[in-house]
């Protein structure tokens, strides 16, 4: 294979600092040398080291050409609206942004910022990028292009509403639950929930206290949290604290989309698709009036119920919580979980696994309870699911599934059946969708930063990625790398599984924000937090507070919307 050599760059004029804006100040350092990219690196929950190995390959590989990448120094804050603020002030010598919290239909030229700068604030990356090679650390091609290595429910994300790919998502990282297996063994629980049924059964029990019979026969009494102080859960409710709701919501939406993917679609961007052509909902608001929504109503409260958590906490004493002995058993939280707790808390590293939201048990009462053709009652219809989920989690096929329910439960499972469970078990909630590359409208490096990317792709980068940031790549779905963390291991195999699905709700879809909202309910901001605190009142039940929001939900569109439309 060639060697790739970048595309004849155009003349370069040399930028003094004095030409800038923003910037020059000695913790950026840009490098105006017509051969090296500046890049911005939002560091969050990756760290930064992957970069800085990327580099090093990068310079090896394009020695003879000179090029160079120039890292910025990492920060949090190198993400969301103070990019998009400073790229609307045009090209100002940073060429890359690798960053967090930013979606496509925000940098074009119609949007917010994009209004601002008076045109688009990225390049289009699918000549540039996406129709290209990767790089792989040795400076010889893939053999595929890179928008055939991507992950296929990826591809939407990269683009905007008209079409164009600006984004280039760099870390698959996906939500679901981190789980204390130490702490979850003292109950005599040694497998990890499948079903919603299942994970608040381990709630009560860590609530109440349970007693059970161990491997040796031995009785084993364990007291309830108020004696034990271990709770079921702890969260990360503060506003302001970074994620505030943010993980709660992952749960909430995966739920929604387990009981239909396109449905789920067509709520976050109230487009009806009819042989791959969305068309815009004429009256966009009905997409509240869904009884999936009610269901995940009732089973969200369960989950943010108060008896059962640490309180509401800012995100490193929540973490704190499921690491440190007492505390907590279950975070909602992502696969960049270990990377943020390593520092603190890696005496306990060996004690965490992750695992993805359980599969809602409402789809095992639809698709096995009575009224059914199985007729199976509650217990045996949530039992059933479970039994599905592990098989899936063991990536058997549907034929072999149905075989093995047959065999070991004597049931009769249609096809259709096994297909809509294995569908309802991939989904997850990624949130890697929302961090992208994004070349700078303008940059005169383009197309070396343009390389950078495309070294990105490359399974290299994604050993890299694995090793350094705990965390898989979007670009490719197996590494030789086996973790020494179980956790990382468990995260890894979710991506693995072959009925993964991604899933993100965060689309930049301003007919959606026209309701006022982005978190599922008009008026909502936290949606979590409410429903944590609306548990406190005595008279409180999942049901009734469901039914309500529901309701509210319903009536409240259609008002906003109506008076948006007049």
């Amino acid at each position: 294979m060639k060697k790739i050599t970048s595309l004849i760059l155009a003349t370069t004029a040399t930028l003094s600092c004095a030409s800038f804006a923003v910037g020059c100040r000695t913790k950026d350092n840009v490098n105006n040398d017509p051969y090296t990219v500046n890049v911005r690196l939002f560091k969050a929950g990756f760290g930064d080291t992957f970069i800085y190995e990327l580099q090093e390959m990068f310079e090896t590989v394009y020695a003879e050409e000179g090029y160079k990448m120039n890292i910025l120094e990492p920060s949090y804050d190198s993400a969301g609206t103070n990019m998009l603020r400073e790229m609307s002030r045009g090209y100002i010598g940073y060429d890359l942004y690798i960053t967090g919290a930013i979606m496509p239909n925000q940098v074009t030229k119609d949007s917010e910022y994009g209004k601002i700068r008076g045109e688009e604030l990225c390049e289009d990356l699918e000549e540039l990028v996406f129709n290209q090679t990767a790089v792989n650390y040795d400076g010889t091609e893939s053999e595929d292009k890179i928008i055939d290595r991507i992950h296929a429910d990826y591809i939407p994300f990269q683009r905007a509403n008209n079409g164009t790919m600006y984004g280039f998502t760099w870390a698959q990282s996906n939500a679901g639950m981190v789980v204390n297996t130490e702490k979850l063994a003292s109950y005599g629980v040694t497998e990890l929930p499948r079903t919603t049924k299942e994970l608040f059964q381990i709630f009560d029990w860590i609530y109440e206290g349970r007693t059970y019979t161990d491997a040796s026969g031995k009785e084993v009494k364990v007291q309830g949290s108020d004696k034990t102080k271990i709770n079921a859960i702890t969260y990360n409710l503060e506003m302001g604290s970074g994620n505030a709701s943010t993980y709660q919501n992952c749960a909430f939406d995966t739920w929604l989309a387990q009981f239909d993917i396109q449905t789920y679609n067509e709520f976050w961007t109230m487009e009806k698709v009819v042989d791959g052509v969305a068309t815009p909902m004429d009256e966009a608001y009905k997409v509240f009036e869904n009884e999936d929504i009610r269901d995940v109503l009732e089973t969200s409260y369960q989950l943010m119920d108060i008896k059962y958590s640490t309180g509401s906490l800012r995100l490193n004493t929540a973490q704190d919580k499921v690491m440190k002995p007492g505390g907590a058993v279950f975070m909602l939280n992502g696969d960049w979980f270990l990377n943020e707790v390593k520092a603190n808390n890696e005496r306990y590293l060996k004690n965490i696994a992750f695992m993805n939201v359980p599969v809602i048990s409402e789809i095992g009462l639809r698709l096995f309870g009575e009224g059914t053709s199985y007729n199976l009652d509650e217990a045996k219809s949530d039992e059933l699911l479970s039994y599905i989920c592990k098989l899936v989690d063991e990536y058997k096929t549907i034929d072999e599934i149905i075989a093995s329910v047959k065999t070991e439960k004597g049931i009769d499972l249609a096809k259709a059946d096994a297909e809509r469970v294995a569908e309802a078990r991939g989904v997850t909630f990624a949130r890697g969708i929302e961090h992208l590359g994004l070349i700078t409208k303008g940059s005169t490096k383009k197309d070396i930063a343009a390389l950078v990317l495309r070294m990105m792709a490359s399974d290299d980068f994604a050993e890299t990625f694995l090793r350094e940031a705990n965390t898989a790549s979007p670009y490719t779905q197996k590494t030789s790398i086996e973790s020494e963390y179980a956790f990382v291991n468990d995260a890894k195999a979710l991506v693995e599984n072959p009925y993964f699905r991604a899933i993100n709700s965060r689309v930049g879809n301003t007919r959606f924000a026209i309701l006022g909202t982005d978190k599922m309910f008009p008026g909502y901001s936290n949606l979590a937090k409410d429903m944590y605190d609306a548990s406190s009142d005595k008279k409180f039940s999942y049901a009734s507070a469901a039914n309500t929001l529901y309701q509210y939900g319903i009536t409240e569109s259609k008002k906003i919307w109506d008076k948006w439309a007049k």
